[in-house]
């Protein structure tokens, strides 16, 4: 499989994990560093392998149904080190509560022997603003 396929599959890898609330394929995708980083939408960073997976393991706790769609996905890659740049549609429900949100998510991957893992994930929010109406705007 060529560099470009795995690191699609690994970044649909993640997703999978993260939409299962599966923490053993969290364990499986994710670099076991301590320089490795994680910035949920809305939190601060994350730094080392174990405060990120402390967070999935109380993320998946409070949530009863998650589900994480991808779209807009756009991909670079150097010889050891990738990038994955998409649009996160998540929805999810807690005690009867649902919420959808939409975030934009940038995943750094890095090649060791020959597996990619990895190594970042920063979502950020996106804001949903209404459109200026030629009424609102300054005369």
């Amino acid at each position: 499989m060529d560099d470009r396929t795995a690191i699609k599959e690994a970044n649909a890898r993640f997703y999978e994990a993260l939409s299962s609330q599966n923490l053993e394929a969290m364990d499986a995708i994710w670099m076991h560093e301590p320089w490795a980083r994680c910035v949920h939408p809305g939190w601060q960073i994350l730094k080392g392998w174990e405060s990120i997976r402390q967070s999935w393991s109380s993320i998946f706790k409070n949530a009863e149904y998650l589900k994480i769609q991808i779209s807009n996905i756009t991909i670079q890659m150097g010889s050891d080190i990738a990038w994955v740049v998409c649009t996160e549609n998540i929805a999810s429900a807690h005690e009867a509560d649902y919420q959808t949100a939409t975030a934009l998510a940038t995943n750094i991957f890095h090649k060791v022997k020959g597996t990619w893992l990895l190594a970042h994930h920063h979502a950020s929010p996106v804001a949903v603003s209404a459109p200026i109406q030629a009424s609102d705007s300054i005369q």
